[in-house]
């Protein structure tokens, strides 16, 4: 069993219940503004869930070196950083930044998603 300190964040994994595993994750020794991984997961990270990552380490003010994916709904996943697959991982979410910031030169946005907005009829 994993003790997990007040500031402990669940992380759900395919959907909330049983099967929901808790990374807790500690003030960091020396900045109490950082949290810290104290164990890493061992389950593939789906890419379509991340949206950015960060590294810990003793650096930073934590013991474990690991990296910290942050989801689209800005929830925290500790990795190793050894691990191929968050290598690859993190690879592929640095050169989508790289991309993202080549479009913003060129004045171009992202491509736009779904549907259009409606425009609103005028009243003549």
């Amino acid at each position: 069993a994993v003790s997990c300190s007040p500031r402990a964040r669940k992380v759900p994994w395919l959907g909330e219940g049983p099967k929901s595993h808790i990374f807790p994750l500690l003030p960091g020794i020396g900045s109490p503004a950082s949290d810290c991984c104290l164990k890493n997961s061992q389950k593939a990270i789906p890419s379509n869930w991340v949206k950015s990552y960060s590294l810990q380490g003793p650096e930073s003010g934590c013991l474990l070196r690991a990296v910290v994916f942050t989801t689209k709904r800005d929830k925290k996943i500790c990795a190793s950083p050894t691990d191929p697959a968050v290598q690859k991982l993190m690879q592929n979410l640095d050169k989508k930044v790289k991309n993202d910031k080549k479009d913003k030169k060129k004045g171009q946005s992202p491509r736009p998603r779904g549907r259009p907005k409606r425009q609103k009829r005028q009243r003549v």
